[in-house]
C-alpha cells in the first residue's frame, strides 16, 4: 500500500509540474500568436525529443527530462543566418517560389537540383515584403521569391524561416512585454483557480458552531482516542481552575489560548452532547514545538509528570534547523526532561524560552539549546538548533504556524461559501506572493542559506507526501508552486522573463534597442549559472536525504 501511494504521488508530481510548465509556456505562446509572432516549438521538458507533432506552424514536443519546458519564439534570441559559410544549397521550388532550403547538398536521397548562392534576403528587416534568393546553376543566374513560411532542412533539424515581421523584435514594446509577462501571468491565474477550487471543496470554518469535525479512524487524533466523534457538540471545557462554557468555536480557541498561556499540563475535561445525551471525557493535549519539528505530550509516571514524551519527530538538518542529534534516541520511547536547565514540565518557561529564541548568531553555540532526554531508561544530553525567530515569524505570518501550539486534535465543521472561495483564490495568491519575497529577503540577508533551497527532488518528495493526504493538500500545493514559479520568472535575471522585461525597460528609457549579441550572451551566461545553481541545490538535497 505504501508503494502504491508513492507511485501515485510521483504521478501527481509529474502532473502538477507538467501543468504548471504547460500553463506558463502556454502564456508565452498565446500572446506570441496573438501578436503574429512565429512560435516554432512548444516543448514540455528539456533534452532529447521523445515525441513531437507539428500542427500548423508549431511543433509540439515532449522531451526527455521533465524539469522545465520552453516556447521557441522567433526573434527571442539572435536569429542565425542558415546560409552563413554555406555557398551551395538544394532548393524546393514550386511556381518560381522557394518553399524549402536543403543545406546538406551531399545527401543523394534529396532529389533536388543544387544551386550556388549569390545573394539573398529571407529576413526582410526593412519590411518591403520582398523575400528572395539569387542563385546560379550551370552558369545561369536565377532570382526566386521565397515563401514566408519556407522551411530550412538541416541533417537532423528542420525549422521555418522567420521574416522580420514575424519576430519578437518587430512588435511594439507593449506586445513584447505581454509575451514576456504572459507566462507568469498564466501562473498567477492558475494559482487563483487552484486556491479557489481548494476553498470550494474544503469550505470555511463554521465559527458560530461548537460542533467538531475531523475525527478519522484512519488517522486518529488524541480527541478521537478519548472518545470524541464527528458532529459531537462541545458544551464545556475545564482544566483545574480554568473553565469555560462553549457556545461557538471561538470559545474553544480562547480556552486553548488561556490553557497554553498558563502553561497547563493537566488533562482537559471535555463535556459534549451526542444524540441529545451529555457525556464527558478527558483529553491530554499534544504540544507541537514547531521550531524543533517535535510533537510531544506530558508524560506521567505514577501520576507524576516527568517530562515530554515525543509522539512525532521529523529529523532535519538543512542549515535552518538541526535536530538530527535526536535521531538515534527516537526509539519506542523518548522523553525530554529539560530544555537547557528548565524542567520540561514547566511549560510556561519552556514556551518563553522557545518564543524568545533569536538564532542567527555569529557564535554557533548561541544558536543551539541543550535537551536532557531519557531514552530506554538512560539519560543523555543533546544540542539542537531550532528555527530562528525570523523564520518562525515568517511561518506565523504566512502559514499561521506558531512557535508552540497546544491542541486536542479537533477541528470545526466547515460550510460551503462560493463568494468566499473566490476571494480566497485572490487573497491566498497574494499571500503566497508575499511569502516568496519574504523568503528571498531572508536568503539575501543570510537568515537562510542556499543550502536550504529545494530542488525538484525536494518538491517531488513534498508532493508525494501530500498526495497521500488527498486532493485538497495537492490543490493548495499546486497553487503555491504556481505562484513561486511565476514570481521567480519575474526576477530581473537575463535568462528569465523578468530579465527580458528589464531589457524592454532599457529600450523604453533610452529609445534604442539593446545590442542583441550582448543580450544573447547575457542570457546564455545566466542560464548556465542557473543550471549550476540547480545542480548544486539538487546534489546538496540528495546528500541531505541520504
Amino acid at each position: 500500500m505504501e508503494f502504491l501511494g508513492t507511485v501515485l504521488g510521483l504521478v501527481a508530481f509529474i502532473f502538477i509540474l507538467g501543468l504548471i510548465i504547460a500553463v506558463h509556456e502556454g502564456g508565452h505562446f498565446f500572446f506570441a500568436r496573438r501578436a503574429g509572432i512565429l512560435a516554432r516549438e512548444f516543448a514540455f521538458g528539456m533534452g532529447p525529443i521523445l515525441w513531437k507533432k507539428k500542427k500548423g506552424e508549431t511543433v509540439y514536443s515532449v522531451r526527455a527530462f521533465p524539469i522545465g519546458g520552453f516556447c521557441a519564439i522567433a526573434g527571442e534570441e539572435l536569429e542565425d543566418d542558415p546560409f552563413k559559410d554555406r555557398p551551395r544549397v538544394k532548393l524546393d521550388i514550386k511556381n518560381e517560389v522557394i518553399h524549402g532550403f536543403y543545406l546538406n547538398v551531399e545527401n543523394d536521397d534529396i532529389k533536388l537540383p543544387v544551386y550556388d548562392i549569390m545573394e539573398y534576403d529571407i529576413f526582410d528587416q526593412e519590411e518591403t515584403g520582398n523575400l528572395y534568393m539569387e542563385v546560379i546553376r550551370e552558369g545561369e543566374r536565377f532570382k526566386f521569391s521565397v515563401d514566408p513560411q519556407a522551411m530550412v532542412y538541416l541533417e537532423k533539424l528542420e525549422y521555418q524561416i522567420a521574416p522580420y515581421n514575424r519576430t519578437l523584435g518587430a512588435k511594439s514594446k507593449r506586445a513584447r512585454a505581454m509575451v514576456m509577462f504572459g507566462g507568469p501571468l498564466m501562473n498567477f491565474l492558475l494559482a487563483i483557480l487552484a486556491f479557489f477550487i481548494f476553498a470550494l471543496m474544503r469550505g470555511f470554518p463554521n465559527t458560530n458552531s461548537n460542533k467538531v469535525s475531523g475525527m478519522d479512524e484512519d488517522n486518529p487524533t488524541l480527541a478521537y482516542e478519548a472518545g470524541l466523534r464527528n458532529n459531537d457538540k462541545i458544551t464545556k471545557l475545564k482544566s483545574g481552575n480554568l473553565e469555560l462554557v462553549i457556545n461557538a468555536w471561538d470559545d474553544i480557541s480562547n480556552f486553548m489560548a488561556s490553557y497554553t498561556n498558563a502553561g497547563k499540563i493537566t488533562p482537559i475535561e471535555v463535556e459534549y452532547v451526542r444524540n441529545n445525551q451529555t457525556a464527558t471525557t478527558n483529553v491530554l493535549p499534544s504540544i507541537l514545538f514547531s521550531s524543533l519539528a517535535i510533537e510531544g505530550q506530558i508524560h506521567y509516571v505514577n501520576n507524576n509528570p516527568v517530562g515530554i514524551k515525543v509522539l512525532n519527530y521529523i529529523s532535519a538538518s538543512d542549515g535552518m534547523i538541526n535536530n538530527s542529534a535526536l535521531e538515534k534516541y527516537y526509539t519506542k520511547e523518548l522523553i525530554i526532561t529539560k530544555f537547557n536547565n528548565i524542567e520540561a514540565t514547566n511549560l510556561g518557561e519552556v514556551f518563553a524560552l522557545l518564543n524568545n529564541f533569536q538564532g542567527n548568531n555569529e557564535m554557533d553555540a548561541l544558536n543551539k539549546i541543550e535537551l536532557t532526554i531519557l531514552s530506554d531508561g538512560e539519560t543523555a544530553t543533546v544540542k539542537v538548533q531550532p528555527y530562528s525567530k525570523a523564520i518562525m515569524d515568517y511561518q506565523m505570518k504566512t502559514n499561521g504556524i506558531p512557535v508552540v501550539k497546544v491542541a486536542m486534535g479537533i477541528s470545526p465543521s466547515y460550510k460551503f461559501n462560493f463568494l468566499k472561495s473566490i476571494g480566497y483564490g485572490f487573497t491566498e495568491t497574494l499571500n503566497s506572493s508575499t511569502a516568496v519575497f519574504s523568503t528571498l529577503k531572508m536568503l539575501f540577508t543570510r537568515i537562510i542559506s542556499v543550502k536550504s533551497l529545494s530542488s525538484f527532488v525536494g518538491i517531488g518528495a513534498v508532493t508525494v507526501k501530500l498526495a497521500k493526504q488527498g486532493i485538497l493538500p495537492l490543490l493548495h500545493w499546486l497553487g503555491l508552486l504556481s505562484v513561486n514559479i511565476g514570481l521567480m520568472n519575474l526576477l530581473p535575471i537575463p535568462a528569465l522573463d523578468g530579465g527580458r522585461l528589464v531589457f524592454l525597460g532599457y529600450e523604453a528609457i533610452t529609445k534604442k534597442k539593446p545590442n542583441q549579441k550582448v543580450e544573447t550572451w547575457l542570457i546564455g551566461i545566466t542560464m548556465l549559472l542557473l543550471f549550476g545553481l540547480m545542480i548544486f541545490v539538487t546534489i546538496n538535497e540528495i546528500l541531505r536525504i541520504f
